[in-house]
């Protein structure tokens, strides 16, 4: 009889230890840290940081609660196309730019931290390869700059 009492005293660590295992199971495996680079546009220099995979750049830049004057994130896509983001689980407003396949800023959004269910899409007006998240600030960035920085990722 005691034996069955020690086994339910433990159950609340059973489960405990359980739905801990599940939750580490089904987090994203990544043992890639993530890249940051300069890239140069504008006369300004930024330190950003790369999203390559479908993961780094589902997960963006949610949950954050700063960003660098100039940081932020460049998510990169193989082929040129249309690229959508939203600001899901975002606690900060974003510039954002798209950019083409020569490095060329084809167009740009002021974003804010999404309030609403669901919430909305956002892309470009033509296709881009490369859409660049920086922080909500006043940047010299403007359509038809070039990207210095990119052709090398």
């Amino acid at each position: 009889m005691s034996h069955f009492r020690n086994l339910i005293a433990n159950i609340p660590v059973l489960i405990a230890i359980q739905a801990l295992t599940i939750c580490l199971l089904l987090q994203p495996i990544s043992s890639e840290a993530a890249q940051l680079v300069e890239i140069r546009a504008g006369g300004m220099t930024y330190r950003v940081e790369v999203a390559r995979t479908s993961a780094q750049r589902r997960q963006g830049l949610m949950h954050r609660s700063s960003l660098d004057r100039q940081g932020g994130m460049l998510l990169v896509y193989r082929k040129t196309g249309d690229h959508r983001i939203w600001m899901k689980n975002m606690r900060i407003a974003l510039r954002v730019y798209w950019i083409d396949d020569d490095a060329t800023v084809i167009e740009m959004q002021r974003l804010e931290p999404c309030q609403q269910s669901p919430c909305p899409v956002y892309f470009a007006s033509r296709p881009s390869r490369y859409v660049l998240e920086l922080s909500d600030h006043d940047h010299p960035l403007k359509v038809g700059d070039r990207i210095d920085g990119l052709k090398e990722l």
